[in-house]
């Protein structure tokens, strides 16, 4: 078969050059249009339900919200797994579906199931569909700065203006604020003026959300003209609430402002931002499914320079996690890489051939075989990635081995047959002499990576597509080898030909060669034990070798993530962050840091307050310090001598990563925070692959949340002393301080109350609750009403 596929080529030239050179084409439009990352998504197909409700504890939303949404959507068709968790306010669903399902085919059917299960929640509870996007989604972040403006103020910008062009973006599935305030009209209720003026809370709650309302009564028609009637209630400042009217008292109307305090201030939150310790706030981007984090990136930015000439003056939006260098970072490493190992492969070929034509014949193989290993990842839908162009870079030594077998053996044919057949014959049959040879010696190094094709999950997913380009850099080789080289030889190889047995390079290799292949066959036991040993000592330094899930990779950023105890408050947190943030911003090779504590406003950050995710973004390597270097030999060399090893020897060298990171834990040793230190896509990885937030970790499974928790720590004693371990914590699942209410059911029997009574007095009164919103043009604020602290 393979025979007559050459004879097949050799006979429709033309044809064959038109088939590889649309090819070509080809291949340069998939380089342009594929996706590029950093590295394979390696994140589950997963489905996430949120449900907000505020003020209330994780157990509430355990039993109320988050165990009746599980139970309820372990029946969904394809669901692998169902992780949840509840936190204070908020109950989160991690959907997993096996890897065959497909993405928004899921999402309908979640969806299908939700609207059956919302009759079995509490009133006013919608649970809802977090964002198409997976755990490596957060492509982008940055702050909205301005001078003379507040957090609430910058936030209302961020909300109502750059969110939604942003999310209008191709690619984009959601921009989640983080950090600021959102302005709310509070009213501050004084319970002694309430009951000098014998009136309730909820009078107050009914006033002022029946004082905020805009009416239509169709129209009216005058004077040959037709009026539209609109009646305009809405709630425009702080004067409009405070001079609603609750009731009246004494014949005397009784406004907000007589028994309440009116003010403008900022919503309950959950989260901050921190930039060089100054409260900020800003957003992140998080990118869809299965588009090109480059090309998103990009979008934005050009959407970002579309609109900030419309923001208020002295607005801007700055930047601080951009996934966009890191993405040309790695691109430009491998291609590095590729070119020079065709260079140098090209220097290989050229001296052992000495002919022009036939090295431009052998290098060839290098440019197609890429553009087609890229044509068919962008058809099969595998992004270029570290992983890919790897297996790229790994097959690029095989690549030409094929096409310089083939060139060889025609030019040696070419010469030896020369006057025996006519030229045609000759390549013909050359080529039919080693076709075979070739496409079976390229099968086995192809059949070697069979087994990759069989991992599943996110060992599949990493791996599978290196194993995907290099088996197609290989088998495209080959059949160029076999169908196209041959045509280039006849076009090609012609005129005077030199055997390679006059090569000078041909001739040193084989005068070094003869002896040593005579000496190893007169001491055949002595030759094969230098490999038994060799073999036998690798397996001991094997067992000494470390492992990790994927290569190290380093991203050009840290991610700094401390750990505080649940009991820490929102504002102490802060001030902790904002602390660290000045420390690590006073070490020379920082360029910028921004802290997170806290979850963004989106489904796919569940972070708790205590948690805290510092990026730290590093100036270039060339402005770093320098450090000096000491060479412990000079120590048994006169000194009169030093001098003369210095003229070759460096005298310093730049401080590394580990280095600079070590410094850094040494200066944030701070009491109740446990330090972590890892790099912004590592630590998704991680999370994604074992569910906390480092690559190794031990997890205690059990029915008592206490146990489990004294387990931990215990774990935790017990890991301390192991060699290596740098960042250990226990996470604590209890701890945080509750401040309960017991009512005494006999007691505010006497008074007429009952649960629901005192209830609501706990919910709002006390906590507050957002019981309107006001409409201004295109924004919305909550306002709030609850007893004075």
């Amino acid at each position: 078969m393979i025979n007559r596929l050459i004879e097949l080529c050799l006979r429709n030239r033309f044809l064959v050059i038109c088939f590889y050179l649309l090819v070509i084409f080809g291949g340069i439009f998939g380089l342009k249009n594929i996706n590029m990352d950093v590295i394979p998504d390696v994140g589950e197909n997963q489905c996430i339900v949120f449900t907000d409700w505020p003020g209330r504890s994780p157990q509430d939303v355990e039993d109320q919200v988050t165990y009746p949404l599980t139970v309820n959507l372990l029946g969904v068709p394809g669901v692998k797994v169902i992780r949840s968790q509840s936190g204070f306010g908020f109950s989160m669903i991690f959907i997993i579906f096996k890897d065959n399902v497909e993405f928004y085919w899921a999402r309908s059917r979640v969806l299908e199931r939700l609207n059956f299960i919302q009759q079995l929640l509490p009133k006013d509870v919608t649970p809802r569909l977090g964002p198409d996007a997976t755990g490596l989604g957060q492509i982008f972040w940055y702050t909205v700065e301005g001078e003379g403006y507040d957090l609430g103020q910058l936030r209302s910008v961020q909300d109502w203006y750059i969110r939604y062009q942003l999310n209008a973006v191709e690619g984009v599935s959601e921009v989640a604020a983080v950090g600021g305030f959102v302005k709310q009209y509070q009213v501050d209720v004084d319970p002694n003026k309430l009951l000098a003026y014998n009136m309730t809370v909820g009078m107050v709650y009914e006033a002022v959300r029946r004082s905020n309302i805009d009416v239509g009564a169709k129209v009216v028609e005058s004077n040959n003209m037709e009026f539209i009637i609109r009646g305009l209630g809405f709630i425009k400042n702080v004067t409009d609430i405070e001079n609603i009217t609750i009731g009246s008292f004494n014949g005397v109307p009784v406004f907000v402002k007589n028994i309440a305090t009116v003010q403008i201030g900022g919503d309950f939150r959950r989260g901050a931002l921190d930039k060089e310790g100054a409260e900020v706030t800003g957003g992140i981007v998080i990118m869809r499914q299965g588009q090109n984090p480059l090309e998103v990136i990009k979008r934005v930015k050009a959407k970002i320079n579309e609109i900030e000439p419309g923001l208020p003056p002295g607005v801007k939006i700055v930047p601080f996690y951009d996934r966009e260098g890191l993405i040309y970072r790695v691109i430009d490493t491998l291609r590095e890489a590729l070119i020079e190992e065709i260079i140098i492969t090209s220097l290989v070929v050229a001296i052992f051939l000495l002919h022009v034509r036939s090295i431009i014949i052998c290098c060839l193989g290098f440019p197609i075989s890429i553009l087609i290993s890229f044509l068919c990842m962008y058809f099969m839908g595998i992004d270029s990635n570290i992983m890919s162009l790897t297996g790229i870079a790994i097959a690029i030594g095989e690549v030409s081995d094929m096409s310089i077998v083939m060139t060889e053996n025609i030019f040696r044919n070419l010469i030896e047959q020369k006057g025996k057949k006519s030229r045609p014959q000759i390549i013909l049959d050359a080529s039919k002499e080693v076709g075979g040879s070739i496409f079976f010696a390229a099968l086995t190094t192809i059949c070697m990576f069979f087994p990759v094709f069989g991992l599943t999950g996110q060992e599949g997913k990493l791996f599978k597509p290196l194993a995907w380009t290099k088996t197609i850099a290989i088998g495209s080789s080959v059949i160029m080898a076999i169908t196209l080289v041959p045509i280039l030889c006849a076009f090609l190889i012609k005129g005077k030909l030199k055997p390679m047995e006059e090569n000078f390079s041909s001739r040193m290799l084989l005068k070094g060669y003869q002896p040593v292949l005579k000496w190893v066959l007169n001491n055949k036991k002595t030759f094969l034990a230098i490999p038994l040993a060799i073999i036998v000592s690798s397996v001991f330094a094997a067992k000494k070798l470390g492992r990790e899930f994927m290569p190290p990779l380093d991203e050009g950023s840290i991610l700094f993530m401390p750990v505080m105890l649940p009991s820490v408050a929102l504002t102490d947190a802060l001030k902790v962050m904002q602390k660290q943030d000045m420390i690590i911003k006073s070490f020379p090779e920082i360029d910028m840091v921004v802290g997170k504590l806290g979850r963004a406003e989106t489904p796919t950050d569940p972070a708790p307050v205590e948690m805290f995710e510092t990026v730290v973004a590093l100036k270039p390597r060339e402005e770093w310090r320098k450090k000096k270097i000491e060479y412990k030999f000079l120590n048994y060399v006169p000194s009169f001598l030093h001098p003369v090893f210095h003229l070759f020897l460096p005298d310093e060298r730049t401080i590394t990563k580990q280095e600079l990171i070590q410094e850094m834990d040494e200066a944030m040793r701070i009491p109740g925070v446990a330090n972590i230190w890892t790099q912004p896509i590592v630590n998704r990885i991680d999370m994604l692959a074992t569910g906390i937030r480092t690559s190794v970790g031990a997890k205690v499974f059990g029915p008592d949340l206490n146990v489990i928790q004294q387990l931990a720590l215990d774990v935790e004693k017990a890991l301390r002393d192991v060699p290596g371990v740098a960042d250990l914590y226990a996470e604590r699942v209890t701890g945080k301080p509750y401040l309960e209410f017991k009512i005494k059911r006999e007691e505010i029997a006497r008074y007429g109350v009952n649960i629901k009574d005192v209830q609501d007095i706990i919910e709002t009164a006390i906590g507050g609750e957002n019981i309107t919103t006001t409409v201004e043009g295109r924004h919305r604020y909550p306002v709030r009403v609850r007893y004075s602290r």
